[in-house]
């Protein structure tokens, strides 16, 4: 398998030569053409759905080496990985020379590596910033040595790739393959013929290809597969064949179509899958060719199918809300969606269940269900708020924002109209130390932000909060900078003609998505840190500006040596009120910071040509970026972690389930997604089930977005950490991701056991 791959990366890099100075569009897929489907996985007699990548889902070095996607390993475009090339050279001796070329020649090529290299000195500090730098080869970043526990810069940006692409397969399905090369020609014809029509007709011959390619291995393994699985083989047979000639007819035909495009595109969000099959569903079961219970197990086979093309982060499946064609149909589906993630129990794909005041109930009964039997899906999203804040926020109208969809770790988008350019890492608890160092990192002295003062001149509270204030407001104008950099040069060099294919306007616009077809293109940042800096707020005004026990120097002296000499202090500082609590003097802080966050991201946005740009609250790397920030007022100790989105710090909301909520409830809905997370005992659901989904309805009711909720007996993760083979059924939502337990470092583990178990 590895010299296969080896000479299809020397087959497409010599394509890539070859049309080096063509159009994007027709470089792209002629590339594509040379690594697909030869590069896919083979299917096997077991199969359901034809269709697998060969790419990084796959552990090892069994992988693609050079590839084309709109996220491989978080770097946009064309991409190759050296390290798996080097393990080639060294499993490969003799064609060293061979595999060394390649890496010459990508090393300069990457679209990265040209986003980087060409980037202006002020974006170029941005991209590789303080601390952080080139490995050995000089192509991927990596910590330089030296340096210190706590220091690091405020925000960053590494990854090139496009946030997230949340499809909307109804494009697809609704035509088929014939109706796409119609519609292809019909715009053509109105438009002029063009590169993108071109490349999309090309892309097509693709999908066509990928389908005859599958019919013929499954031709190929028939006459020796057991008497159990001929008879599935045959139907696969006939729908792969199908498939070239027409739109689909059935459930199993429509996820086929999708597979093929999912493996193809390498997208790994899946959009509103109740509205793309709740129809075929319908008529599948009305028809007598599919039973609820054969359905559940078509299902359970496409999430299987799911789970192994994508990564932990992503795997988004969308159903209920408003908006959906055939709601009855849709319902039909998103139920038996429910059930088929209860019986699998498993981290992908991430089930999301959008709620609003009218819907069947049904859909929240066995969502409450599931999750009171362990399950850490589905989580739970407010249509009556979120579309009202996606309308602000994402600056669209009312019938766009219907479609607004969380991916990966909640990052928002519109469903088939919006793509997001690379996410950024912000830490706004290193801002708060900046704006008390003037601008400086509070453990190595190197500035990391902008000067906004000294110490002695805060001497009210307003003044030290405006400080902070400017601080994230620089960091937001050169954030959006980046973005738009990363933008102008991918579209450069990339037009994703594939993903073009599902998503609206690009077709009739006749351009790819980087190129102008995509209706909304947008930035994400992704923020960390707020609720530490809340809490560290409501220490300082409490004990420094109103009852005046320490001086904001003697404050600052206490975080700079990390409360060594200082423990009584500590408490103390751990004492104040905090966030999660239900206090309006601390919420109300958090209100102010987020609405500040989402108005100037969005406006740099906008100067910078973006529809809009959002900061998000959403990720684990509250737990990662810790280690490179100090001790802050709230309490927590130099390079520990950060609250996880917008959550509690772990034990510091002590008024209860109903405090914690309200809190968490008084959030600015113009957001770019939020990630409210929290644990419950199974003991509590289940005696109480019914008044536990009560609550979370007036959670919903007073302002509240979104919920992750945990549900395990007290006492299962401890014992997990002692017999994990014993618990690996216990799966955790940890912040914008799930996991099993016992597979997350002990780091992350300690910080879900801090969490408040309700």
């Amino acid at each position: 398998m590895s010299e296969k791959y080896i000479n299809l990366s020397i087959e497409f890099t010599n394509t890539y030569k070859k049309y080096i100075d063509a159009s994007p569009e027709i470089r792209e897929i002629m590339c594509l053409k040379t690594l697909y489907p030869f590069g896919l996985k083979d299917i096997d007699e077991n199969s359901v759905f034809a269709g697998m990548q060969n790419l990084d889902k796959l552990s090892g070095f069994n992988k693609l080496p050079v590839v084309f996607n709109p996220k491989k390993e978080s770097q946009i475009a064309y991409f190759a990985s050296i390290p798996t090339l080097r393990y080639y050279q060294k499993e490969y001796p003799d064609r060293a020379d061979e595999i060394e070329e390649i890496i010459n020649f990508w090393k300069k090529e990457s679209t990265f590596v040209k986003i980087r290299e060409e980037a202006p000195a002020e974006i170029k500090e941005y991209i590789f910033p303080y601390m952080v730098g080139l490995d050995e080869e000089g192509y991927m970043r990596k910590t330089k040595p030296g340096k210190p526990r706590g220091s690091g810069f405020i925000s960053g940006s590494f990854d090139t790739r496009i946030a997230g692409i949340m499809p909307d397969f109804d494009l697809i399905l609704d035509n088929g393959i014939p109706g796409l090369y119609a519609q292809i020609d019909k715009y053509a014809a109105i438009n002029g013929e063009n590169d993108f029509y071109k490349a999309a007709r090309l892309g097509l011959e693709l999908v066509t290809d990928t389908l005859e390619y599958y019919r013929k291995q499954v031709a190929d393994i028939l006459p020796s597969a057991d008497k159990c699985n001929k008879e599935r083989l045959v139907e696969l047979k006939k729908i792969l064949s199908d498939l070239q000639e027409r739109k689909p007819q059935t459930l199993k035909e429509a996820m086929q179509l999708v597979a093929i495009f999912i493996v193809l595109t390498g997208i790994d969000n899946f959009g509103r899958m109740d509205v793309f099959f709740g129809d075929y569903l319908a008529k599948d079961l009305d028809s007598g060719l599919l039973d609820d219970e054969t359905a559940v197990n078509l299902i359970m086979a496409f999430w299987n199918f799911l789970s192994d093309n994508s990564g932990a982060y992503d795997s988004r499946v969308i159903i209920g809300g408003k908006g959906r064609k055939n709601e009855e149909n849709a319902d039909r589906f998103a139920l038996l969606a429910l059930e088929a993630t209860r019986r699998l129990h498993q981290v992908k794909p991430v089930l999301t269940l959008r709620l609003y005041e009218g819907q069947n109930p049904k859909l929240y009964e066995k969502g409450i269900d599931l999750i009171s039997q362990g399950c850490i899906y589905p989580t739970l999203y407010n249509d009556d708020i979120c579309i009202k804040g996606y309308m602000q926020s994402m600056n669209v109208p009312y019938e766009d924002a219907l479609d607004y969809a969380p991916i990966g770790c909640g990052e928002m988008v519109i469903a088939g109209k919006s793509v997001g350019s690379p996410n950024s890492t912000f830490r706004m608890l290193k801002a708060l130390e900046a704006a008390m160092h003037n601008g400086r990192d509070g453990i190595s002295g190197v500035m990391v932000g902008v000067p906004t003062g000294e110490i002695n001149e805060f001497d009210t509270f307003e003044k030290l909060y405006e400080a902070f204030l400017k601080q994230l407001d620089a960091r937001l104008e050169i954030d959006a900078k980046v973005h738009a950099w990363n933008k102008k040069i991918t579209s450069r060099e990339a037009a994703f003609v594939l993903p073009s294919l599902f998503m609206h306007d690009c077709i009739e616009k006749g351009k790819g998505i980087f190129q102008g077809g995509v209706r909304y293109f947008g930035a994400n940042l992704e923020g960390f840190g707020l609720t530490n800096v809340i809490n560290s707020f409501a220490v300082i005004k409490k004990l420094v500006y109103e009852e005046k026990k320490y001086t904001l120097s003697q404050i600052v002296n206490i975080l700079d040596n990390d409360f060594e000499g200082f423990e009584e202090e500590k408490e103390l500082f751990k004492s104040v009120d905090k966030f999660g609590n239900n206090k309006p003097w601390v919420d109300d802080l958090k209100l102010s910071i987020e609405e500040f966050l989402n108005e100037r991201a969005n406006r740099y946005g906008r100067l910078n040509g973006f529809h809009y740009c959002t900061v998000a609250s959403v990720n684990p790397g509250g737990i990662t970026v810790g280690p490179s920030t100090g001790a802050s007022a709230d309490g927590r100790g130099k390079g520990e972690s950060f609250a996880l989105a917008n959550s509690p710090m772990p034990g510091t909301d002590v008024s209860g389930i109903t405090a914690m909520l309200l809190s968490t409830a008084k959030a600015c809905p113009a957001n770019g997604g939020y990630v409210t997370n929290m644990n419950i005992s199974r003991e509590t659901i289940v005696k109480n089930k019914k008044k536990v989904g009560e609550i979370f309805k007036t959670y919903f009711k007073m302002g509240g977005l979104q919920l992750n909720i945990n549900c395990f007996s007290r006492g299962d993760l401890e014992r997990a950490l002692v017999e994990p083979e014993k618990y690996r059924n216990i799966i955790v939502r940890v912040s914008g991701y799930s996991a099993r337990f016992v597979d997350l470092d002990r780091i992350t583990q300690i910080h879900i056991m801090e969490r408040t178990l309700y």
